[in-house]
């Protein structure tokens, strides 16, 4: 009985001190518990959660934190009924787990909020070491942030109804100055991790599977994208820029040293959805933006297209946003990339698919590169040559081709296509690396 009053005044006392809960009590004060982290205490400005914390707890201690605080959660499973969200107009928040799987914030029960954990208007806020699971929406969304930090985070649904899962897991969006590391995404009904209308990007050392889209950089500009393993998804990476956004005219987009492999996962998107039309054994593609550099990648058995540049008129959507500029992929430079299998299965749910299945391409296999060769918007005639430079060079044993879709009536592609056409053997300067503060 001693001990029980001992621990219920120590809840209490912290409660007051607005802490909120540091360690779960029970009956008994089991030596089975979890003690309370040495390292996160008051005098630092850190809270410490504990499984058995309850969420009205937790909730309370996140919605009143200041400016410079971590709100630390031990090893466990914390179930949450509501979404979290952080305090807006804050600095220099911190939110820590103990680890990838260790630390799980499950929202298999949410009943209220359209994310999991949700941010607006913070500066130099970092989220690490936990995983965020079966969010009733987004895993982690966070809206006009400046310096966020993604590390060492887990997003991902379990529900056999794939069509049920989220639309995003890691989703930074009018943003700048962001960093996703070390992260997994698995499950996103469009994009595992997807960064948009965001300046100054860094995306690396990741692994991303089982989603629409691996990693999507949209309407986004100055990033890098590197080191990342991207394998089973409908796409692997890609690069996006499209109309109706804050922001649109993305460029200066670099993505190398990046494994995309396998990604031949059938497109499970709502039908609404941009990415609905993404077929599935997409390797990698840019999309209407300009200023691309892909280098130093290994592409490997995606079996509808490994590597492709497109406009935004592949969509077959007419453009009536007049702020929408740059519907044409320019300056686009892949090189030194490095290819195997793919391309001999294209998708035959898929227009797109359909089409290159009909080819008539060598060897009845899909070239590793591939240009859709729409220049100019239809039907105005297109000029002769490499007008938006569009250059493929040093991809060893890579074959490229011209798709010319500007000239294509019905299906016919093979009537039109050109073969490693030497106009698009050619390079481009190197971009200039991304330069984030800190690192």
């Amino acid at each position: 009985m001693r001990m029980l009053l001992v621990c219920r005044c120590a809840a209490l006392v912290f409660s007051s001190l607005g802490f909120g809960l540091l360690a779960a009590c029970s009956s008994d004060d089991s030596p089975g518990s979890p003690p309370p982290d040495p390292s996160c205490t008051a005098a630092n400005n850190c809270t410490f959660f504990a499984v058995g914390s309850t969420e009205e707890q937790v909730q309370n201690r996140i919605a009143t934190a200041k400016a410079g605080q971590t709100i630390k959660f031990g090893e466990g499973t914390f179930k949450f009924v509501n979404q979290i969200a952080l305090p807006s107009n804050v600095s220099n928040l911190t939110v820590l787990g103990a680890g990838i799987d260790k630390t799980v914030i499950d929202f298999s029960a949410q009943t209220s909020g359209n994310d999991g954990i949700f941010a607006q208007n913070v500066t130099n806020l970092r989220l690490e070491g936990f995983t965020v699971k079966n969010s009733v929406g987004n895993a982690i969304k966070v809206l006009k942030g400046t310096g966020v930090t993604f590390r060492s985070l887990k997003t991902h649904w379990t529900t056999e109804d794939k069509t049920k899962h989220g639309a995003y897991g890691i989703y930074p969006v009018e943003s700048t100055n962001v960093l996703v590391e070390k992260s997994i995404a698995i499950g996103a009904v469009d994009t595992g991790i997807y960064v948009g209308q965001s300046k100054n990007i860094v995306v690396r050392d990741n692994e991303v599977y089982e989603n629409v889209a691996g990693i999507e950089i949209e309407n986004s500009f100055t990033a890098d994208v590197y080191n990342n393993n991207a394998h089973d998804n409908t796409g692997g990476i890609l690069v996006f820029d499209l109309p109706h956004l804050p922001q649109t005219g993305g460029h200066d987009i670099r993505v190398f040293k990046n494994d995309i492999h396998d990604n031949n996962t059938a497109n499970f998107a709502p039908s609404a959805s941009t990415v609905a039309a993404v077929p599935k054994g997409t390797g990698f593609f840019v999309l209407a933006n300009s200023n691309v550099e892909v280098f130093e990648n290994t592409f490997k058995n995606n079996v509808t297209a490994q590597t492709s540049v497109l406009s935004y008129f592949i969509l077959q959507q007419p453009i009536d946003d007049p702020n929408y500029k740059q519907p044409f992929p320019s300056n686009i430079y892949i090189h030194d990339n490095t290819y195997a299998g793919g391309g001999a299965s294209p998708d035959q749910d898929n227009k797109l698919g359909i089409v290159l299945k009909l080819g008539k391409f060598p060897g009845d296999k899909v070239p590793d590169l591939l240009y859709d060769g729409i220049v100019t918007t239809p039907p105005t005639p297109a000029p002769a040559g490499n007008p938006l430079k569009v250059c493929f060079k040093n991809n060893p044993g890579a074959v490229w081709a011209n798709l010319h879709f500007d000239k294509m009536e019905g299906i016919d592609l093979g009537a039109v296509r050109v073969m490693s056409p030497p106009e698009l053997e050619c390079e481009l300067p190197r971009l200039a690396p991304v330069s984030l503060p800190g690192l």
